[in-house]
């Protein structure tokens, strides 16, 4: 894939993601879920073509993990309206991590660096959870779990780059990065406070960090 390409898939995913937030902050329900779900197939769908003309069964297995995000964009969607489609959004979510996580211990080798990251993050999502009093209800112990895979998965992806840094593992840096930021930030929106400018910055960022772990492949293709 040539580097105008990269470009080209950068501008589009940034003018849908700026439709997609714009159609949020005006409550336009089903318009703004069917963009979601675009934007979240296309980040998937690049990662899926790199998946392909890598041709290794470690990379589908990645691409595997961005196709879980699809549906679990779609019924987090209902996060505050039903509580039986958003547990399957943190069930499809959880296992994106754990394909991600599977493809990431298969190429790199375990270090400490991800411990220590995992034990940062973990403080930072309980001073968030403590100062914030986030009043989290029947979800919790799913909610949890999948916490915990999360911030492995963005400590793993994090500590790639530490390790052996390159074009690609800063791409799997920012994305779990991002996924991480963003969850802080639907965290305040969802059991703290409703401002609207939360849930824009976790749209914004976690579909930025869709697209950098996409280009985790892609970048390996270039």
């Amino acid at each position: 894939m040539s580097q105008i390409a990269v470009v080209l898939i950068v501008i589009v995913y940034a003018a849908l993601l700026t439709c997609y937030c714009l159609l949020e902050k005006r409550e336009k329900f089903w318009p703004a879920t069917i963009l979601k779900v675009i934007l979240s197939a296309f980040a998937a769908g690049c990662c899926v073509y790199a998946a392909i003309l890598l041709d290794n069964f470690i990379f589908y297995i990645f691409a595997l993990g961005l196709v879980f995000a699809v549906p679990a964009d779609y019924f987090l969607q209902y996060i505050k309206s039903d509580l039986l489609r958003y547990r399957f959004g943190i069930f499809f979510f959880g296992a994106m991590h754990v394909c991600l996580l599977i493809s990431f211990y298969l190429v790199f080798p375990v270090t400490l660096y991800e411990f220590v990251i995992f034990a940062v993050f973990i403080a930072i999502l309980l001073a968030f959870q403590i100062k914030g009093k986030w009043e989290i209800g029947k979800e919790r112990v799913q909610l949890t779990i999948y916490s915990v895979f999360l911030v492995f998965m963005a400590a793993k992806a994090i500590s790639l780059f530490i390790a052996a840094p390159s074009a690609f593992t800063l791409m799997a840096a920012l994305g779990g990065l991002f996924f991480f930021a963003s969850d802080l930030f639907l965290g305040i929106w969802a059991y703290s406070s409703s401002i609207f400018v939360y849930l824009a910055l976790n749209r914004t960022i976690y579909f930025a960090g869709q697209l950098c772990l996409a280009f985790y492949l892609v970048f390996m293709l270039i």
